[in-house]
């Protein structure tokens, strides 16, 4: 049952880059409007560009939470970043608990890594490994406190998803229900998505090459996504970020049609967060 669902009309995406001083130009956006069938990519664009600020991550950050808090129902917004971390790190059971608090419990980025792979020495009874959350394991994505990815995490959860959460304006899936006067915001994974796609098998690259641009666009236009002439060009000239937003985009599209997709009964997905991909 639907229970009055209604799909996105709007979707946007979102690839979140942390690096403080050119965090608004090295981050993405990508807007576009939806139907039941078709995802139509109107534009993508840096996000400092598309805000008109300074690309320093405070301020890009901050029109970003701004702008995603405004948006209201019949809209679903795909970000690049992780919305949790394992719980077997961070023993607490509830997630908006967990986004409330993480300020109070790591100072920065690189405290979280220091403080999880404490953790989680501690339950893997001293490997040196990272601990994955249970939706990464099958994407053989790295750990939400590595390294590469710490940044990305931490000022993700803190700076953007946390107003949102805190402030009721917007609903974080699968971790809360729903709403229809609520944005619904979802974490994404170009990269699994794009191996969803398979599209990479169709050019006759050498093993190991990734797809070229132009046929992830054509694969995505088999999938129904259509783009203006503008937004074509946009994100062709925009390399391979513009390009990854395009593709979490259509991940948040495709699996916002249908709410059952929006809910699970597993704990993990609504202690730890979920990738759509």
């Amino acid at each position: 049952m639907n229970d009055g669902y209604l799909p996105p009309e709007h979707v946007y995406s979102v690839i979140f880059d942390a690096h403080a001083e050119e965090a608004g130009e090295r981050s993405w956006l990508v807007e576009a409007d939806a139907t039941e069938e078709t995802l139509r990519i109107v534009d993508c664009a840096p996000v400092a560009e598309r805000f008109g600020v300074s690309p320093h991550r405070t301020d890009a950050v901050a029109a970003l939470a701004s702008f995603l808090a405004d948006l209201g129902g019949r809209n679903a917004v795909g970000l690049d970043f992780p919305f949790g971390l394992p719980k077997a790190v961070v023993p607490e059971r509830r997630w908006r608990r967990f986004v409330d608090r993480l300020p109070d419990w790591f100072s920065g980025p690189e405290d979280m890594t220091k403080r999880c792979r404490m953790h989680a020495r501690l339950v893997t009874d001293g490997a040196e490994t990272d601990v994955l959350r249970a939706t990464e394991e099958p994407l053989s994505a790295v750990a939400a406190y590595d390294k590469r990815l710490c940044a990305e995490t931490f000022y993700g959860i803190r700076d953007v998803l946390r107003p949102l959460v805190l402030t009721d304006t917007a609903r974080v899936v699968p971790m809360q229900l729903p709403s229809e006067d609520r944005p619904l915001v979802l974490e994404t994974y170009p990269a699994g998505t794009l191996d969803t796609l398979r599209c990479q098998k169709r050019d006759g690259r050498p093993a190991g090459s990734g797809p070229t641009p132009a046929l992830v666009l054509d694969s995505l236009t088999d999938r129904s996504v259509e783009f203006t002439p503008s937004a074509r060009e946009q994100v062709l000239d925009g390399g391979d970020t513009a390009l990854e937003a395009v593709v979490a985009a259509f991940a948040t599209f495709r699996n916002t049609v249908d709410p059952a997709n929006l809910r699970m009964t597993d704990e993990l997905p609504s202690v730890e967060g979920y990738v759509y991909v």
